[in-house]
């Protein structure tokens, strides 16, 4: 059999000890992602040491429901996905009919478009199947192509639009996304990265 470039990876559950790590991921990540789509002043203030932390607890922490994976390539994290339950009432009017919700799926820029990003949410659809979640949905900042058409390639629903505001002006705008049945979507992306 021959061996492809998704071989060489290695996905795994996040533990506290990757906290610098994904915060470092972070910081790459939005930068090249939301340049042009959230203030520049919020993307240069983005600090890997100061969010480390922040990292390091919410990955210690055994009650929020948190699944969080990291995809690593010869012991280098290129990627990050979190998912857990729907976070409800923080804006309301504006959620996401879904029992889980996808926080954050990243892969480093210089490793994008090569399959990692379907591999990675495979294996979140995976983890939350098992924690007995049936749908998920999460929002992305508005504008980002590169993510919308991912999503769409997957499957995903569009579910509306909100904005973000932060002193009285509008931030960012994010769009919403669902999975009607993470079995299917688990499917789905198997058989992709199976051809």
């Amino acid at each position: 059999m021959k061996k492809t470039a998704l071989d060489a990876i290695a996905i795994r559950p996040a533990t506290s000890d990757d906290a610098m790590a994904i915060a470092e991921l972070k910081v790459i990540t939005w930068r090249d992602s939301y340049a042009g789509l959230m203030p520049d002043s919020a993307l240069a203030s983005l600090d890997a040491r100061a969010e480390a932390p922040h990292w390091r607890d919410w990955l210690e922490d055994t009650t929020s429901g948190l699944i969080a994976l990291v995809l690593e390539e010869a012991g280098h994290l290129i990627g990050y996905g979190l998912a857990g339950p729907m976070r409800k009432g923080d804006r309301e009017g504006s959620e996401i009919d879904a029992d889980a919700e996808i926080y954050a799926i990243y892969i480093h820029p210089e490793r994008q478009r090569a399959g990692f990003g379907k591999q990675l949410f495979a294996g979140l659809a995976e983890r939350l199947i098992d924690a007995g979640y049936a749908m998920a949905g999460l929002w992305m900042v508005g504008g980002n192509d590169k993510a919308e058409n991912f999503y769409q390639a997957i499957g995903g629903e569009e579910q509306g639009k909100r904005v973000e505001i932060v002193n009285g002006r509008i931030a960012f705008r994010e769009k919403g996304w669902l999975w009607r049945d993470l079995r299917q979507l688990r499917t789905r992306l198997t058989l992709k990265s199976i051809a």
